[in-house]
């Protein structure tokens, strides 16, 4: 008798497989879930070294000053800061290809590969709401120094670099956290809910804010994106939000100079609020506009 192979998903009710269960496929072993933990902290390491020898090799090599692991340019140690993140990307796809036995799209969608498309939808929607938070704080009488901008040229530069570095440390921090953390606990649990909390929590601790409120949206950001990407099968929605987040907060304070990545300090209840209110809002439609254009929630 030739052995077969037992699919062990639990496909929904109405067929196919849900994005949280997408790494029980037929290599599916509880144990291959425990070795992808160490080895992506291994490739965490391998990809964030290279990444860091390049770019303190090109400021080597551009003269710019180094001290104690820092830039005398606050451009470089900008972009640099961005760009370490950004190398968990290729570390937790080669984990899900050669820990899990799996694609690495599986880790984007039900669909097998990201969906530019219903990304761009999302993206659209995202970036109309942050319009609207913005204009809600320039009515505020948020304070904004014309003395502090940089000129235009400078300007130009900063947000070049926002553009093109910050999607990648987003969407780096989504396909850990709501990709191969949600679904890795799921393998083992095969519910998605208590594995959302788990990795909202661990979502929250890899920053380093300390602000009671800053803390709290965090947390209902990863869970509502943990719920938005269960619920529509991918992470484009997710993606989406969390670029346009960093992307547009990190272009307005450009304006203002060279941001400082530094997560502490304390924060007014109204510059918090309004994005809390936001991801939620954001959250319902986008679960809506997803089951009326009928984009695919199971493999």
């Amino acid at each position: 008798m030739v052995p077969t192979t037992q699919d062990t998903r639990t496909p929904r009710p109405g067929g196919g497989i849900p994005y949280h269960l997408l790494q029980r496929g037929s290599r599916h072993r509880w144990w291959r879930t425990l070795l992808g933990f160490p080895l992506l902290g291994l490739l965490a390491l391998v990809c964030m070294g290279l990444v860091t020898g390049a770019v303190f090799g090109l400021a080597a090599l551009a003269g710019v000053e180094q001290h104690d692991g820092t830039f005398a340019d606050p451009v470089w140690e900008y972009t640099a800061g961005f760009l370490v993140v950004a190398a968990l990307l290729p570390a937790v796809l080669l984990t899900a290809r050669w820990a899990h036995g799996r694609p690495a799209g599986t880790l984007s969608s039900v669909d097998g590969r990201l969906r530019l498309r219903w990304l761009a939808h999302c993206t659209g929607w995202a970036l109309g709401g942050f319009a609207l938070v913005t204009a809600f704080g320039l009515t505020r009488g948020e304070p904004w120094l014309a003395a502090q901008w940089p000129g235009f040229a400078r300007y130009a530069l900063l947000a070049l670099i926002t553009l093109a570095v910050v999607p990648l440390q987003a969407a780096a921090e989504e396909y850990l956290c709501r990709g191969f953390l949600l679904q890795s606990f799921a393998s083992w649990w095969r519910t998605p809910w208590p594995s959302a909390v788990l990795t909202s929590v661990l979502f929250v601790a890899l920053h380093g804010y300390d602000d009671p409120l800053v803390l709290a949206d965090m947390f209902v950001f990863a869970l509502a994106m943990s719920w938005l990407t269960v619920r529509t099968g991918g992470l484009e929605a997710a993606i989406a939000l969390h670029v346009v987040n960093n992307a547009f907060g990190m272009l307005v304070a450009c304006t203002q100079g060279v941001p400082s990545l530094e997560q502490s300090g304390d924060f007014a209840a109204w510059d918090v609020l309004p994005t809390t209110a936001l991801t939620v809002v954001y959250a319902w439609w986008i679960d809506r506009l997803a089951r009326r254009r009928g984009i695919a929630r199971a493999a």
